[in-house]
């Protein structure tokens, strides 16, 4: 009987053995995922008290709720965009200033100056913030800004090619006819055309063709563009009804194509309006553009939906 009892005993024993750390490790567990969780809607309810402050030009408690956001999770990317930003409207003493601050500062200049066309002269230059890092959109059909000097020859021909990485042909290729005078051009991605998709970098290529049968002569650019989403900064755009607080939302989060746009169509659209006129200074100042260049006029160029198919017998 007593041997019984001991079997007995020590069988209850081993079986009941694991249950302990199992439910240790259990507890361990779920609190290690509710804490997670915590801290995830605390960096989201930092971020989007960030961008409130920022649509209200209280910079300084932007920054703040931004530095605590960082705290959270320090490699984050549109945490770091808005500490980078907001410092710098801080930095320049002026509520109404709208800016941006490139992760890495840099300008991106012309390749292949061989060409005849601007010998001597000023080259073309993107309105982009950096080309050590991919400029970021929300959208999916960006657009393209690109200041062009007066050429001391004539010019053939524009370029614009987009490029997906991962495939030989081009996303898009579109050539137009040139502009006439010193100006900057926008190009837009035509919605009849693959979408950017998110999270994947996407290669552009900007040429001016000083002749069309040698093509090594180009004044050529390049950069990347990816396509980006913030749900912290998509809860305050929802709320923003007033398009210049978009655009400073937008640049804070370090979205420049975003807000560049707004500001050029609100400028096209109140082209009288001072307010606007200095918040497109301020953006592009803000990135190293020259006031020679800001100054310059938009140019009714380059719609693929209107352009004419060029150069099918090259001359």
């Amino acid at each position: 009987m007593k041997r019984g009892f001991k079997a007995s005993y020590l069988l209850a024993f081993i079986v009941f053995l694991p249950i302990v750390p199992i439910n240790t490790t259990f507890v361990l567990a779920r609190d290690s995922v509710y804490q997670l969780a915590q801290s995830n809607s605390n960096f989201k309810q930092l971020m989007q008290q960030g961008y409130a402050a920022t649509k209200r030009r209280n910079y300084r408690q932007a920054l703040q709720f931004f530095q605590q956001a960082k705290q959270l999770r320090n490699g984050d990317r549109f945490a770091n965009s808005a500490i980078n930003n907001v410092t710098g409207y801080i930095q320049r003493g002026r509520r109404s200033v709208i800016g941006f601050v490139p992760g890495k500062p840099g300008r991106v200049a012309a390749a292949a100056t061989r060409g005849v066309c601007f010998q001597d002269a000023q080259l073309p230059i993107p309105l982009t913030p950096s080309d050590k890092e991919a400029q970021t959109t929300t959208a999916e059909y960006p657009t393209f800004y690109f200041y062009i000097p007066e050429a001391k020859a004539k010019v053939q021909a524009i370029e614009f090619v987009l490029r997906d990485d991962e495939n030989i042909q081009p996303l898009y290729r579109e050539t137009f006819k040139p502009v006439t005078q010193a100006g900057i051009v926008s190009i837009s991605l035509p919605t009849n055309k693959p979408s950017l998709k998110t999270g994947k970098e996407y290669t552009w290529g900007f040429s001016v063709i000083c002749d069309i049968r040698s093509r090594d002569e180009d004044l050529y650019t390049e950069g990347k563009i990816e396509r980006s989403l913030d749900e912290n900064l998509a809860v305050q755009l929802r709320e923003a009804t007033n398009p210049l607080d978009r655009a400073i939302l937008y640049a804070t989060a370090g979205f420049w194509e975003d807000a560049l746009t707004i500001v050029v169509n609100l400028r096209r659209q109140r082209p009288n309006d001072r307010e606007i006129e200095q918040y497109y200074q301020d953006l592009l100042k803000s990135v190293g553009i020259k006031e020679e260049v800001i100054n310059k006029p938009f140019l009714p160029c380059c719609d693929a939906t209107r352009n004419q198919q060029l150069f099918k017998n090259p001359p």
